[in-house]
């Protein structure tokens, strides 16, 4: 199951607040003074009896409901209520108000409001089980708001596109974890090929389109779940935010997701090509240069872009590296506590593998490393993993790696990385380099996974960026041949 982001109760409630403030009172009739302050003294006297006794305040509001069970805003507040009581983990409670405000927004999904609502309340369950533990809510949850944003009354309705989309996406995920995979690419591939002829037909606008990347970028982050398929979504999504650029140029939600999805192209996904990569940001560059003047996220992304390709320009030449000793190494720690040396290591063939725990590409290599070292580990061969701080932690319920919105300290993160390790079952050393290390320019590295071999005398021999089939057959060639043990494939 795929790691869940962990919302600040305390911002969730001001949220809420802002969101009854706004969103509800204005579906109230304007000319209707009497009702808008009725509700306001009704939020008013719930947020007291909250701070009181919370079951006290949840009667309130049952019995505030029960007079008026059609009101969208008194339904809404029962997400300030779960809130509190997720505050103070009573998540029964919670689930309850949530289930009641799901169903309730489920029944009434003609409204667009509602359509969205019922993503919004999805999330909040997700953060609550992110607490609590327990993922059956959410599963639950999942399942009712497919079912009322597929039923043939919303199937006509483009505003149901893009909740659906991301709930679809959970659902996915569930089915992958429970390793039902050619169900949860079915289910994915059918609300794709729905987002794909909305922003076809007639009735294409920009919000289509905007769901139809959001839905793509889902399928594409480092969650384990997105393992089987992410490589294809990640070259639809490229073309894609390419069309969505060229039809709707003057949408600066458009220009933002154009910059974002290009940013993680270079960085993270299509980067182990150091000259595709540079011709990329000129490209880029040049075709967001106007854009930049008016819209301030893209000229934030543009800036980051100028930095990466700075660093690009100041990584040393693999050229360079060829045949010379190898560079001394820069550890600030073992994530195994390893004794682990460079001088230790002479008379060793060395596979020096720069990796991150986000990175897709280096995961996909994992089962190769594995097979490398068992296969020549006793001809004196090894592997030393490289990799450096992302302020990731670990989720040891879920068995997974995130990032963290909150300050991680290295040892923490070390053990999220040691965690990673054993969960992949990789049992090569691997270092951490320290923040702003020289070690990944001084060999060559502009893009991951690197893979940089060295002989038994400390020499570097060889330099490969990049994943897939060709890529692993042409470094366990280069292994062979610098252990002696068979010529170079051809």
């Amino acid at each position: 199951m795929r790691p869940f982001r962990k919302t600040n109760a305390t911002m969730t409630v001001i949220i809420i607040a802002m969101a009854v403030g706004s969103v509800y009172f204005s579906s109230l009739h304007a000319d209707d003074a009497n009702s808008v302050d009725t509700f306001r003294q009704q939020w008013n006297d719930l947020r007291e009896r909250m701070d009181e006794n919370l079951a006290d305040a949840a009667q309130y509001l049952e019995s505030l409901i029960a007079k008026d069970p059609e009101s969208e805003d008194l339904n809404t507040l029962r997400h300030a209520v779960a809130t509190r009581f997720i505050e103070a983990q009573q998540y029964k409670e919670a689930t309850e108000q949530f289930e009641k405000l799901l169903e309730f927004q489920c029944d009434h999904s003609d409204k667009p409001a509602n359509q969205f609502g019922i993503l919004m309340t999805v999330q909040s369950i997700q953060d609550m089980v992110r607490q609590s533990g327990d993922d059956k809510p959410l599963q639950t949850a999942v399942d009712r708001g497919i079912e009322a944003l597929q039923s043939k009354k919303r199937q006509d309705q483009p505003t149901a596109l893009l909740p659906l989309s991301q709930l679809v996406v959970l659902k996915a995920h569930f089915l992958v974890a429970d390793d039902q995979q050619d169900d949860a690419g079915a289910i994915v591939q059918s609300v794709l090929q729905k987002l794909v002829s909305a922003t076809q037909s007639e009735r294409a606008d920009e919000e289509t389109m905007q769901a139809l990347l959001r839905m793509l970028r889902s399928l594409t982050t480092a969650d384990r779940e997105n393992d089987q398929w992410r490589e294809k979504y990640i070259t639809m999504l490229d073309q894609t935010v390419s069309a969505a650029m060229d039809a709707y140029p003057e949408s600066a939600a458009i220009q933002n997701e154009y910059a974002e999805t290009q940013y993680l192209m270079i960085t993270q996904w299509r980067q182990d090509d150091p000259d595709a990569t540079t011709e990329r940001i000129k490209e880029v560059a040049e075709k967001l240069g106007s854009v930049a003047v008016r819209n301030a996220s893209v000229r934030a992304v543009l800036r980051r872009l100028d930095l990466h390709r700075e660093r690009i320009a100041a990584v040393k030449p693999v050229d360079s590296l060829i045949g010379k000793p190898a560079p001394p190494w820069d550890v600030d720690a073992w994530v195994d506590a390893s004794q682990t040396t460079q001088a230790s290591l002479k008379g060793k063939v060395v596979l020096l593998d720069f990796w991150a725990m986000w990175c897709g590409p280096c995961i996909a290599t994992f089962p190769h490393l594995r097979q490398w070292r068992e296969e020549f580990g006793e001809q004196g061969f090894e592997i030393i993993g490289v990799t450096q701080y992302y302020n990731f932690d670990w989720d040891e319920e879920k068995s997974q790696a995130a990032r963290s919105k909150d300050d991680v300290p290295p040892p923490t993160e070390r053990f999220a990385i040691a965690r990673f390790l054993e969960h992949h079952n990789l049992q090569h050393p691997v270092m951490v380099t320290p923040n702003e290390s020289e070690m990944p320019s001084e060999y060559g590295v502009r893009g991951i996974p690197h893979v940089v071999l060295i002989d038994r005398d400390g020499v570097v021999q060889f330099v490969k960026t990049g994943a897939g089939e060709a890529a692993a057959k042409e470094i366990h060639a280069e292994i062979k041949a610098l252990l002696g043990s068979d010529e170079k494939a051809e």
